[in-house]
Formats: structure tokens, C-alpha cells, sequence
């Protein structure tokens, strides 16, 4: 690690700044930073990870994901790798981390880089959702030159040059569109996947699970030309109605940018040039029981930030007699107590008439439901499953039809 990088795990406190350096905090908000504490001479990383700098003082902050007391570092790229094994959870990772391209980079070693994995898992997830519904086709641009007949528009100075001046009267430089595979988002998509194919042979996750998922999507795009430039990367136009296109090609930009738009930078066991970045733990806590709650109650049945009239609740079980307005709180205060505004919050979302019209009880009913209301935490001592008996199992005593439920979470077992 550089001397200059103050490496510290979430949500603890760190008292290696001067007095100086944490006002020009408290000038510069970061991220990675819950609370700045003057008096006592510290400041506290909140539950986002990532690099920083500190402001103008010269050091970088780098925070890696570990709860509480726990003695491993938890494991979140196989958390979003569960979760994002239901497709249509890959649409709710819009605020799962920012790369900050617009700051000065920051030389680390290639182990501690926290940012790329997490990108790869998530474009190879969206890739592989779109080549199971099939690759899409579009119209491109298309440069020929055509022998004895003229199609679209006549590029007279290429035509000039590489026929008139050498006596081939006959052939002519068109520029005409096509309709097929090899459209620009197709293209781009390509070369990202061959940025990974590199990146994968020598990157220290060695992620075998990952390759496979590589080797199933390279032949989908066997028709589609993995050339092109830079200007046609950041030309690319995201089309709402194919959000998974949307999501992929701004993915792969997001991955040619971070390797430089050049194959040759990735390289093993070198420090690289990372952009600050943070990664979003509660939102990948978030996904990561969203995904367990459809494994063990379906699909259907579960409704993932459910619009009431004010606000969105977590989770919202429709299922006809166990209906319940469920929020993940990635923190460890539930294992022995609970967070009063937690509780007011849920208990809002219960009695809102945006919450029950969404369920199946009567509108005359509505006055005599007390809906069940259920906190799901972090807990290494419990299952990484849920069931319908642990649901309900230790309720909150002090309020009525209030529970909790802890959940393990991955854990990398050797740093």
C-alpha cells in the first residue's frame, strides 16, 4: 500500500488527519465519508467503499468492504452475482457505483482494485440477458466500392482517388446503410468483451464462473466487427426501448474508458491508474436480499421498491394472506435492537394507501389490516437463504406485527 493511502474498512472511525486536513473535509464532501468530528480529532467512513482523494490534501482514502466485527471481507461481487441471476433485477443497478473519470487518478496495486470486477460482473450479467433474447439488428453505415452500379451516396473524392486514377472507370465508392448485426451498440459490445477476455486470463479473482459466462455470449457476436473508434463509442446512442442495450453500451464505454480505449494497458501484477470511485454496499445488500426473496418466494409475488404515496418501500409481498412491507438495513444494530426511525418509516409504508391498493385486500378492509412489517439485516451466525418459517420467526416485541430476520452474506474466506 502507498504511504499516502489511508486504508480503513466501512463505517469505523480513522484518526490519521490533522485538524487542517478534516475542515477541508467538511468543505468538500466525499462519498466515502459519513461524518467528519473535529473535537475528537476523527472522521467516519459511512457503508459506501471505494477511493478518494481527501480533499486538497494530498491523501487518498480507501475503503474495502468489512461489517462490524466481521473477521473476512465480505464478498460482493458474488452477492451481486446471486441477485443479478434474476434479470430483471440488472435494471435497478443505476446507483450501484460511480467512477469519477473527471478527477486525477490514483496509482494502486492492482489487487486492491475494487471498481473493475464489480463493472465486469455487471456487463457480463446485462450481456448475457440480451443474447438470451437474441441480438438485436439495426441499420449502419457502410463504405463500398462498388463494381458497375452506384448505391446510396457517391463518395466522389474516395472514388477519384482509387478508380478514376487508376484507370477503373467502372467501380465506384459508395456510402449506403445496412440493416444486420453490425450496428454500432453490437460493435461496441464486442470490444468490450474482448477487453475482458485479456482482463480475465490475468486478473487475481480468477473468477472461473465468469469466463464461462464470457465463452456462452463471444458466439452470439460472430457476425459483429469489434472495430471501432473512439468518436463512434461516444456517439452511441441509447435507445429507451432496449434498456439493456442502454445499459450494456454504457457499460462497455464505462470499460473502454477505464483501460484507456487500449487493449495493451491490461496488464498482470502492475500498479495501474484507477479514477476515484465508490460502490454503493447498502444498494448491493439491497439486490442481494431482493434476489433471496424471489428464490424462495417467486418472482411475482415480490415487488421491489413499491411507489406509495410517499416514498418506496424496499419489498412488498402480494402474496394473497401474507402480504408484507419488508426493508433491508445493511447494518448490525438488529441483531440485538433496532433503529426507531426504521421502524416509523415501515409503519408509515404499511398504512399507506399507495401500499394497500397494491395488495389484494378490499378497500372496506383496509381500516382493520395491520399489515406485518419485516427488517432483514446482516447476520454471519444465520442462513444465506430465507424460508417462510423464518419470516416471522423473532419479532420486534416492542410493536405489534413487527419483525426481524438476519441473513448471511459472502464472505471472501482467504485475502
Amino acid at each position: 500500500m502507498h504511504e499516502r493511502i489511508i486504508h480503513i474498512n466501512e463505517h469505523r472511525f480513522c484518526s490519521s488527519l490533522s485538524e487542517v486536513e478534516l475542515i477541508a473535509l467538511l468543505k468538500e464532501p466525499n462519498k466515502l465519508i459519513e461524518c467528519v468530528d473535529i473535537p475528537n480529532n476523527r472522521f467516519q467512513t459511512g457503508y459506501f467503499i471505494g477511493l478518494s482523494w481527501l480533499a486538497d490534501t494530498g491523501k487518498v482514502l480507501y475503503v474495502t468492504p468489512k461489517l462490524d466485527s466481521s473477521s473476512q471481507q465480505i464478498d460482493y461481487l458474488q452477492m451481486l452475482s446471486e441477485s443479478f441471476k434474476h434479470p430483471e433485477i440488472l435494471k435497478h443497478g443505476d446507483d450501484l457505483f460511480k467512477i469519477e473519470f473527471d478527477k486525477p487518478s490514483i496509482r494502486i496495486n492492482q489487487q486492491q482494485d475494487l471498481i473493475t470486477p464489480l463493472i465486469v460482473v455487471y456487463f457480463l450479467q446485462v450481456v448475457q440477458t440480451i443474447v438470451r433474447k437474441g441480438l438485436k439488428k439495426g441499420y449502419y453505415k457502410v463504405e463500398n466500392n462498388l463494381y458497375g452500379k452506384v448505391k446510396g451516396k457517391i463518395l466522389v473524392s474516395k472514388t477519384l482517388m482509387q478508380n478514376i486514377s487508376k484507370s477503373k472507370n467502372l467501380n465506384t465508392v459508395c456510402s449506403f446503410d445496412e440493416y444486420g448485426l453490425n450496428h454500432p451498440e453490437n460493435r461496441i459490445i464486442k470490444k468490450a468483451l474482448y477487453f475482458l477476455r485479456k482482463y480475465l486470463k490475468i486478473s487475481h479473482h480468477k473468477d472461473k464462473g465468469l469466463e464461462a459466462v464470457l465463452n456462452f455470449i463471444l458466439p452470439a457476436f460472430e457476425e459483429v466487427d469489434e472495430n471501432i473508434s473512439i468518436n463512434e463509442v461516444k456517439s452511441v446512442k441509447h435507445n429507451p426501448f432496449y434498456p439493456e442495450y442502454a445499459k450494456a453500451t454504457e457499460l462497455a464505454e464505462i470499460i473502454l474508458k477505464r483501460f484507456g480505449y487500449n487493449i495493451n494497458f491490461i496488464k498482470e501484477n502492475v500498479d495501474i491508474e484507477v479514477p476515484p470511485f465508490w460502490i454503493n454496499m447498502p444498494l448491493v445488500f439491497e439486490l442481494y436480499v431482493l434476489g433471496k426473496l424471489k428464490d424462495a418466494f417467486g418472482r411475482r409475488d415480490i415487488i421491489f421498491q413499491s411507489g406509495a404515496n410517499y416514498g418506496e418501500l424496499d419489498f412488498l409481498r402480494t402474496t394473497t394472506g401474507k402480504e408484507t412491507v419488508g426493508d433491508s438495513k445493511y447494518k448490525a444494530t438488529y441483531k440485538n435492537s433496532y433503529d426507531i426511525d426504521d421502524v416509523r418509516q415501515l409503519s408509515a409504508y404499511a398504512r399507506d394507501i399507495g401500499t394497500l391498493k397494491k395488495l389484494s385486500i378490499t378497500k372496506s378492509e383496509w381500516g382493520n389490516t395491520l399489515l406485518d412489517c419485516l427488517i432483514i439485516y446482516p447476520d454471519q451466525l444465520a442462513k444465506n437463504h430465507l424460508t417462510e418459517n423464518q419470516l416471522l420467526e423473532t419479532p420486534i416485541k416492542q410493536f405489534e406485527k413487527f419483525y426481524k430476520v438476519g441473513i448471511r452474506i459472502p464472505e471472501i474466506k482467504s485475502l
